[in-house]
């Protein structure tokens, strides 16, 4: 995997997205037309993964992991994300963690697609060991708040 050695600015804003988090080739996939091949920090594609962050809440290590190995989804009839599968260690997790607390996805602009509401953590569901369970389960708690921040009713 390719590592930033810097900081790195997303192009089009004057944002500082991270330090030294993964570069991931990706291709972004709509409903018609053919995949846009994209290579973007890990900050940005988890903004452009759908149900990447169930009702807002960022996955603990273990379910962004399971996120990461499934390689994404084309999205059918709705956008969609494919990338080759990985993992992310607890460091590279760290890391991501810390920037997207201190990012506001809206600076992303055309960058990724799912930007209108700002990842939180819920350590609550951390102990849920899938990803479905665990999507459930934090929409239960989290969803009337993340459709009030989204500007939704």
């Amino acid at each position: 995997m390719n590592k930033l050695l810097a900081i790195s600015i997303a192009v089009g804003c004057s944002v500082v997205i991270g330090a030294d988090l993964m570069n991931i080739e990706y291709e972004r996939h709509e409903f018609h037309g053919e995949p846009e091949r994209r290579h973007a920090e890990l900050s940005v594609l988890v903004y452009d993964i759908p149900y990447f962050g169930a009702c807002g809440i960022f996955p603990p290590l273990h379910i962004a992991n399971q996120i990461f190995r499934s390689g994404g989804s084309q999205g059918g009839m709705s956008p969609g994300a494919t990338w080759r599968p990985f993992d992310v260690s607890q460091a590279e997790y760290e890391a991501l963690l810390h920037t997207i607390e201190r990012l506001d996805p809206g600076t992303l602009g055309e960058q990724a697609r799912y930007t209108r509401v700002k990842f939180e953590r819920d350590a609550d569901f951390d102990q849920i060991p899938d990803w479905e369970s665990w999507l459930m389960a934090v929409c239960e708690k989290h969803r009337d708040n993340y459709l009030r921040r989204q500007g939704g009713s």
